[in-house]
């Protein structure tokens, strides 16, 4: 499997997308954000995801030109319409308001209308952290249906992910980010272009049978939520919260799509944040002085396997699989870019 450096992915990635049509800005910050996603392991939502966004636009889903903007707000909250911008960039424009009203007035929370598929929230919850500030955020079904509720034989939600991250000064943020269902459908797009099974107990095929094809999934399968009734009512929160408490289904697109749910707080609301770091190092330290179990080598917080795969790729490189470096490339072609030729700055 070929490797390659953030560096060679991020220009691979800005020059596509500015031939697409996105302006150079834009660009940078789709760049940023898919290899951020590939240094932190989830390939997931890198560059696999080109082609569907490249097909987004062809379909009208996407508009490369589109600014988002702030249909109403008071003191602590925001309306944003993203106007079918890159949900990248619809994601940083109304992180960055998140922050900024949570600093000035302690709290916030922002409703995002009209936008495209943003990919891992971590990156948008961490993005606030880096500010001292706490971030809470879901999203509900963003496409076609694709998980079963618990005890349906149909699909009827998303993947529904939620996240949430609290600033750490000493070391990684502290992050959940997880999809409701069993398993993300980019992890499934991974597997496939790997030729890899799936785990068990995460997808069923179009016969409602249990599989760990990949091909199933795109075959009319749909997905199970994770840890059964549990999974399924954080899946409905998300879809509450990113729906009908933002607002969303007032905002129509070429695509049915629920909204997204940014709640924030700063950090040193309760305390000043010294005293809010020197507890939370108190709480981490017990944690991770806890002794690992068989098979385990040590108690890792959420975010930090993602935070050691970040230095590992930066140092070894981010593998790409050949098939999805080829669907890339053929992407790359419909707009006049081949990425295997480009000159590509050291």
């Amino acid at each position: 499997m070929p490797q390659f450096s953030s560096s060679h992915l991020n220009q691979v990635v800005k020059a596509v997308f500015c031939a697409a049509g996105a302006t150079p800005t834009d660009a940078i910050q789709i760049a940023d954000i898919l290899i951020a996603n590939h240094l932190a392991g989830h390939d997931s939502h890198g560059i696999l995801r080109i082609p569907e966004y490249l097909q987004s636009i062809l379909d009208g889903e996407i508009d490369p030109l589109a600014r988002p903007e702030i249909l109403q707000e008071t003191p602590t909250s925001a309306v944003v319409k993203g106007n079918w911008s890159f949900g990248q960039v619809a994601g940083n424009f109304a992180t960055d308001i998140a922050i900024e009203k949570a600093l000035a007035m302690g709290v916030s929370a922002v409703s995002v209308v009209q936008a495209a598929h943003t990919g891992r929230l971590a990156v948008f919850t961490e993005r606030a952290a880096a500010k001292g500030v706490m971030m809470f955020m879901t999203i509900g079904t963003v496409d076609r249906p694709m998980t079963a509720p618990y005890g349906g034989a149909a699909p009827l939600l998303g993947t529904n992910p939620i996240a949430i991250t609290l600033p750490n000064q000493d070391g990684p943020h502290v992050t959940l980010d997880f999809a409701t269902s069993a398993i993300a459908a980019g992890k499934i797009k991974v597997a496939k272009a790997k030729h890899e099974a799936l785990p068990p107990n995460c997808l069923v095929d179009k016969n409602g049978n249990p599989s760990t094809d990949p091909n199933d999934f795109f075959d009319g399968g749909f997905m199970l939520p994770f840890g059964g009734h549990k999974g399924y009512a954080l899946a409905v929160m998300a879809e509450l919260m990113s729906g009908p408490l933002v607002g969303s289904e007032y905002f129509p697109g070429v695509t049915q799509r629920s909204g997204i749910f940014m709640f924030a707080m700063k950090a040193s609301l309760f305390q000043p944040m010294e005293k809010y770091n020197q507890a939370l190092q108190k709480s981490i330290k017990k944690i991770k002085a806890i002794p690992p179990a068989k098979g385990f080598d040590e108690v890792l917080l959420p975010g930090e396997p993602e935070s050691n795969m970040h230095q590992k790729r930066v140092q070894q490189g981010i593998p790409i699989p050949q098939d999805t470096w080829a669907a890339v490339r053929a992407a790359g072609l419909s707009v006049g870019v081949d990425i295997d030729t480009l000159n590509i700055d050291s």
